[in-house]
């Protein structure tokens, strides 16, 4: 947010963030470590920073260098950080006072960083207890050890579980505000889908569409949400590399999104064929992925567990794939023995908000509660199966992919021969993958599908290719 400009709705939102937060840590301080600038290969030349997405939650401020503390009191939250010298603002331009980004948060109070470590010394000889949440930057890991005197090696470790649960908990359900946040970053995210089904063509590379959507999203000042993935080659599921030429007869697969104002992200897959239309056997193919999608939104409801909506979903593949000659068998029987995840290895979405892959620096908390993760390949991927509540949102993102190391793997191990029909299989090696991917919110009568449309049928998808 501007934070040199306080907006007095938000800065109650975050005063209430913090008091919920707070009232069910059950005393003791809470220690909010904002991010530093991360150097790229030398201190003064940084990578573009993103503040933590924790500490953005409970203050929405974008600034480098800051702590928060919140101490036991209701409302009693104090703004730690250094006011910028003259050396600074010469290289930076004017940069809004320590009063003016506490003001936009909501706090009242705020004093020098190097008054935080007296605190925190004092609290803890006290027998007070500091929570803290885990760190994942070596930056923030460094901080933690010097304010709080332990050993760097054991600060992931005495990580507050209990400040972990309570945001977790409190992310999770999403506000108003926070929808209306997701949504505004997805009507960025639909132009560069659509510009990219536009844009292609065989000659083309993979880098110039990528080029092309990240302009789109920074011509409006706004960051990607994660790394794009802009490829014709969709069978690595993270490919972020944009070295191939677009071939005729070949799909692109687009997964990407933009950052919210505040930082909220969207993230959106689409396939489309290069040549503007799809062979016979990529329409059946992707027309499978996308009756398993709206397969899955169709199940989404609160109190449903999101590994039964997977399952559920994979069934839907499963019959498309045995359909199609891919698969034989009982669809049923081939889903729990786990052959489906031939074609399909992952799960059927995660959470979103703040982080695209929402709070999973906090672990498997956030998507699995105290559940374990299943052993069965595929299912051991799953970012997400509790029970969905109203205010969670997450991806849909069905797929089939035909991965050459995976196919020849399984093949040579025997694998569920009874449920793949191996020789139809490997004459597919070479295809790529499918991927459909939309941002849903879990309402209390079911499902409502984020944003504006974005092509997702066939017939749409290639008119929106058309040129």
């Amino acid at each position: 947010m501007n934070t040199a400009s306080p907006d007095t709705e938000w800065a109650g939102i975050f005063r209430r963030r913090r008091d919920r937060i707070r009232a069910r840590t059950g005393g003791g301080l809470i220690l909010w470590p904002g991010h530093s600038l991360q150097p790229r290969n030398y201190a003064g030349n940084a990578y573009p920073f993103r503040q933590n997405s924790h500490f953005l939650y409970v203050t929405g401020l974008a600034e480098p260098d800051l702590f928060l503390l919140s101490l036991p009191e209701a409302g009693h939250d104090i703004l730690f950080g250094d006011e910028a010298s003259l050396d600074d603002i010469v290289w930076t331009g004017p940069r809004p006072t320590l009063k003016e980004m506490a003001a936009a948060a909501g706090i009242d109070d705020v004093r020098p960083t190097k008054n935080l470590r007296g605190m925190l010394d004092g609290a803890r000889k006290e027998g007070t207890p500091v929570h803290y949440l885990p760190p994942y930057q070596h930056s923030s890991v460094y901080a933690l050890a010097r304010l709080l005197d332990i050993p760097m090696e054991e600060v992931g470790g005495r990580a507050s579980s209990i400040l972990m649960e309570q945001a977790a908990l409190e992310r999770s359900v999403k506000g108003e505000e926070e929808v209306a946040e997701i949504e505004e970053a997805l009507g960025i995210t639909a132009r560069m889908h659509r510009a990219a089904m536009a844009a292609a063509r065989p000659g083309m590379r993979e880098s110039e569409l990528a080029g092309l959507i990240q302009g789109i999203a920074l011509a409006e000042d706004r960051a990607q949400a994660f790394d794009p993935i802009v490829t014709v080659r969709g069978e690595v599921l993270h490919n972020h590399s944009y070295r191939n030429v677009l071939a005729a007869g070949e799909l692109v697969l687009n997964d990407s999104g933009a950052e919210s104002p505040l930082g909220y992200a969207s993230d959106i897959t689409r396939t489309f064929p290069v040549s503007g239309r799809f062979s016979p056997l990529q329409a059946d193919l992707y027309r499978a992925v996308l009756r398993t999608q709206l397969g899955a939104i169709a199940m989404i409801r609160p109190g449903i567990s999101y590994r039964e909506v997977h399952l559920g979903a994979c069934l839907v593949l499963a019959g498309a794939l045995r359909d199609l000659g891919l698969m034989k068998g009982d669809p049923a029987a081939a889903v729990e023995a786990g052959a489906h995840a031939l074609f399909l290895p992952h799960g059927i979405g995660h959470m979103l908000g703040l982080d695209v892959h929402d709070m999973e620096d906090l672990g498997d908390i956030v998507g699995h509660g105290k559940a374990k993760r299943p052993g069965q390949f595929g299912l051991n991927y799953l970012r997400l199966s509790r029970p969905l509540e109203a205010g969670f949102v997450l991806t849909v993102e069905p797929g089939v992919y035909f991965i050459p190391a995976l196919i020849e793997r399984w093949r040579s191990e025997g694998l569920h021969r009874e449920f793949l029909d191996y020789d139809r299989i490997a004459a597919l090696v070479g295809f790529g993958g499918i991927r459909i991917e939309d941002d849903v919110l879990v309402t209390p009568e079911g499902a409502r599908v984020l944003g504006p449309p974005i092509p997702k049928t066939v017939a749409e998808v290639e008119e929106a290719c058309a040129r």
